[in-house]
């Protein structure tokens, strides 16, 4: 699995980027590695790291109240920022519902975040003009990028508002902040409020900074950030509404 995926990153420009933000399904992953997991997993990510490239990994707790604790609560979006806390020297972003990990010769980038998850401080904004690529590992680019949002925001979409939130962030074992913010839906019932993609979806594969192949039969998608970046802000501005079902 880890030879066939260097030799399809190299048919890329994936080596050529300073940043990598993953998304990723490992359950896939585990079928053909199930001898040893981890280090499969850590082979992986070295294929980055040992290259001098920096690896993004959202980590998202979604903590809305209480206590985020930054070098230890749990990503409840999947095993890859779970696993990376455990094995790697990593950074996390203070972020209490929308983290994200970090390893590699560049991990600070996620450190000392704003407090608007999506706004002019956020990674969102640090990735563009970067050299950043987005690697989707056997995860489907149908399912969206939160990249969106931070479009969304910086547009004003008035279907969402930047909602403050009361949890205590911890870190280093001292109080870091609250009223950390998250540009979230007005009305949470409104299904024509509803993120999708389908408006845009066969259009954007079809473009030349979309690479798509296929390992063992299931989807990678390497695809440039500042072009996403570009093509979103074009589909916004052209309709305010593309990326929900209204």
């Amino acid at each position: 699995m880890i030879k066939e995926l260097d030799n399809l990153f190299k048919k890329t420009n994936i080596y050529d980027s300073k940043f990598v933000y993953i998304y990723s399904d490992f359950r896939f992953f585990f079928k053909y590695c199930k001898n040893n997991p981890q280090n499969s997993t850590k082979l992986f990510l070295e294929l980055f790291t040992k290259k001098g490239i920096t690896c993004v990994i959202p980590a998202f707790s979604y903590t809305t109240t209480g206590n985020f604790i930054v070098e230890n609560t749990k990503s409840k979006v999947g095993f890859l920022a779970n696993f990376v806390m455990k094995n790697f020297s990593f950074d996390r972003s203070e972020h209490p519902l929308f983290s994200f990990v970090s390893i590699g010769k560049n991990k600070k980038i996620v450190k000392n975040i704003g407090k608007s998850a999506f706004g002019n401080d956020s990674i969102h904004s640090r990735l563009y003009k970067k050299k950043t690529v987005f690697l989707n590992l056997f995860r489907p680019l149908k399912d969206g990028n939160t990249l969106v949002h931070h479009i969304e925001q910086k547009n004003k979409a008035k279907y969402r508002f930047d909602k403050k939130f009361v949890t205590r962030v911890i870190k280093d074992k001292k109080m870091f902040g609250t009223n950390f913010k998250a540009f979230v839906r007005k009305y949470i019932n409104k299904k024509e409020d509803l993120f999708t993609f389908k408006k845009i979806y066969k259009d954007l594969i079809k473009k030349d900074f979309v690479f798509q192949n296929k390992v063992k039969s299931s989807n990678i998608f390497i695809y440039d950030y500042d072009a996403l970046y570009a093509y979103f802000e074009k589909r916004y501005k052209k309709d305010k509404f593309v990326f929900v079902n209204k």
